[in-house]
């Protein structure tokens, strides 16, 4: 009964993610700039009520139903640009929560939960917002107050006991989650060009590790910390080296379906560099081995809630076996202190 009633948070974040997954699959979808369809044509977009006319070399993206242009902007993501300070902001809280949850997630109980939930609903607001702002954008600084406050609020909630499943939760799907969104970056316009199926690698992934966790708890937490870590940490380090070009450019790709920023990713798709698809496959190499080392280290199961105290037991016959235990350690004491006072 214990167990089914644990299992209904768990199906329930799966039910959420799939259908948070759904409602991104019947956004617009961009096709890449570099596909097999011809320059010069009208591209009739029937899933997605757009065509895209590319003919004069610039594109221009109309709606099919009233012929109208659409207007577009620049797809921004909140990440800034360059090093300017929304990038640093970005740089910083990758490695503050990427490092501690890489190294010792286990350990970190409730601190863990709270970075789970937090960064969960963080994701999800961060998506609902760059899909949904209009041509004239967002100010970044702006977007990143409001994920920072949504995160906050969700690690907050997360110290709290009644959390405590809906964190586990949180923190398998985020693990399978940070590993699926590494495997569809390694190729140029994500690894299928077929942009459902992308989402289906990815949500394979957050199932796979949300059963895990449920067959082996401690398993399941310390592959999760690992790979949520280890992606954090290898985005702070591409934000580093490449700026908004390798990863940060290929999960907006992921995650961008917004019709006003469909002329922004077919004029600039996602090509990852090397050094890119470098720290992605470093990056899940370590999962294993960090994993191994947490395993190893922390002993500790997850929960460290102090045992309740035991109960005094009242019983007459126990409580007089007791008193006189305790009489007789005490005229012992005192014959022991008798003896070495008058002995020579």
């Amino acid at each position: 009964m214990v167990a089914a009633v644990r299992l209904i948070p768990l199906l329930t974040y799966v039910w959420f993610l799939l259908n948070f997954v759904n409602a991104i699959l019947a956004s617009p979808i961009a096709p890449s700039f570099g596909s097999t369809e011809s320059h010069h044509t009208l591209h009739a977009r029937d899933r997605s009520g757009v065509i895209i006319n590319d003919a004069d070399g610039g594109v221009v993206v109309f709606n099919s139903q009233t012929q109208q242009p659409i207007p577009q902007g620049s797809a921004s993501d909140g990440g800034g640009s360059g090093f300017n300070t929304p990038a640093v902001l970005w740089i910083v809280l990758l490695f503050l929560l990427g490092v501690p949850l890489a190294v010792a997630g286990i350990r970190g109980w409730r601190l863990t939960l709270g970075v789970a939930i937090g960064l969960s609903i963080a994701v999800c607001s961060w998506a609902a917002f760059i899909n949904t702002v209009s041509s004239q954008g967002f100010p970044d600084i702006a977007l990143d107050g409001i994920v920072f406050g949504f995160f906050v609020l969700g690690f907050v909630l997360g110290l709290f006991e009644f959390a405590r499943v809906t964190g586990i939760a949180c923190l398998g799907a985020l693990g399978g989650l940070a590993v699926g969104m590494r495997i569809v970056l390694f190729k140029n316009g994500l690894i299928v060009h077929v942009f459902f199926v992308n989402w289906l690698i990815v949500s394979a992934c957050a199932v796979v590790s949300l059963l895990l966790l449920l067959r082996a708890q401690r398993i399941g937490i310390i592959l999760s910390t690992s790979s949520t870590g280890t992606f954090f940490i290898g985005l702070g380090v591409d934000l580093a080296v490449n700026q908004q070009k390798g990863m940060s450019r290929g999960l907006r790709f992921l995650f961008d379906q917004n019709t006003s920023h469909i002329a922004d990713m077919l004029s600039n798709s996602y090509t990852p560099p090397l050094s890119t698809k470098i720290t992605l496959g470093a990056s899940l190499a370590l999962i294993p081995l960090l994993a191994f080392i947490q395993h190893k280290i922390f002993r500790d199961p997850f929960e460290r809630n102090p045992p309740d105290d035991e109960e005094i037991d009242f019983d007459p016959s126990s409580f007089r076996n007791t008193l006189e235990a305790i009489g007789r350690k005490s005229r012992y004491l005192s014959k022991k202190a008798l003896e070495s006072r008058f002995s020579i």
